[in-house]
């Protein structure tokens, strides 16, 4: 099989690919029983702090909504406790959005570095942050603190990964995971999106191995690239998918499974199946063109009954 022909597979402009006869080692389809062990049925004798406590800084004025569908989607993945730092101008709607969510709120123009440290990161088993953060004024002063101060697994998405530096990438203190699409990814490496969509393993692959990350390369069929050298390639999900806060969503799965204590590389894996298959349910039933985001959300309970 030649390159050409799994990165089409990536892609999307192919249905069916056989792994096996791909030439590199360690590249790995993530099938329905490959999820099934991953995520256990729940112990009777546990509580709200079993499942994690997750942490998320997302959302901004006129991007709230990126909040609400990180916070509903964590919770639909099982997370016991959610919190959110956002800004005061948000508050209304993501408390009247996300009910049984946390929700912390600081000033944007003035932000209180020890308000976060004490609300989001000593609180929580995992942090998430970039969704829908675009508007905020001293973002690049909040991610670079988290870089430096949360040891907890972070997970960051969109605008955290257009505005990271990769010289700061390099000396980060705590597992990180990032969630890129080709767009933003190709920011990052300061190269065209054309680059980035030929040899798609092998250069996620090389990029996770070099910066110490899990990369996350969301597209048709998103890729999973962890440091250890393996790399994983979804099959589910749907062009219905290519729709505003979907991305959102898979951050909230992701921080979810990954606050309920199962190791990073698996809660990828599980995450990264689930938002395709509660996108393929959702196609289903509303239609690839009507489907939201929100949708997503509402069809992950549906798709974890069939993974437990």
């Amino acid at each position: 099989m030649s390159l050409k022909e799994l990165d089409d597979y990536i892609l999307g402009n192919s249905e069916k690919i056989d792994i096996s006869n791909y030439n590199i080692a360690n590249v790995h389809l993530i099938e329905l029983n490959d999820i099934k062990g991953i995520i256990k049925k729940r112990n009777r004798n546990s509580h709200k702090g079993t499942y994690g406590k997750v942490g998320f800084i997302s959302g901004s004025k006129g991007m709230a909504g990126a909040c609400v569908l990180n916070l509903n989607a964590a919770l639909r993945c099982g997370s016991g406790l959610v919190k959110a730092f956002i800004p005061d101008e948000i508050y209304f709607v993501v408390e009247s959005m996300a009910l049984e969510a946390i929700t912390c709120t600081y000033d944007g123009n003035n932000i209180s570095f020890e308000k976060l440290q004490e609300e989001i990161i000593d609180y929580s088993d995992v942090v998430a942050t970039g969704s829908g953060c675009t508007n905020i004024n001293d973002y690049v002063e909040i991610l670079n603190y988290l870089l430096i101060n949360c040891k907890q697994p972070l997970v960051i998405d969109a605008e955290g990964i257009n505005k990271l530096d990769l010289i700061n990438l390099k000396n980060h203190n705590q597992p990180l995971v990032l969630t890129p699409h080709y767009g933003e990814m190709a920011k990052l490496i300061k190269k065209d999106i054309k680059y980035l969509r030929t040899d798609i393993i092998k250069k996620s692959m090389e990029f996770s191995i070099e910066y110490k990350v899990y990369l996350v390369l969301k597209g048709a069929r998103t890729v999973i690239a962890c440091p250890d050298g393996h790399s994983y390639i979804s099959t589910t999900g749907n062009p219905g998918m290519a729709t505003a806060g979907s991305g959102d969503v898979l951050t909230g799965a992701i921080a979810s499974f990954i606050g309920q204590g199962i190791n990073i590389k698996n809660a990828l894996k599980a995450a990264v199946y689930l938002h395709g298959l509660a996108g393929d349910i959702g196609a289903e039933f509303i239609g690839e063109y009507s489907m939201t985001a929100g949708d997503i959300v509402k069809c992950l309970p549906y798709a974890l009954k069939k993974l437990v």
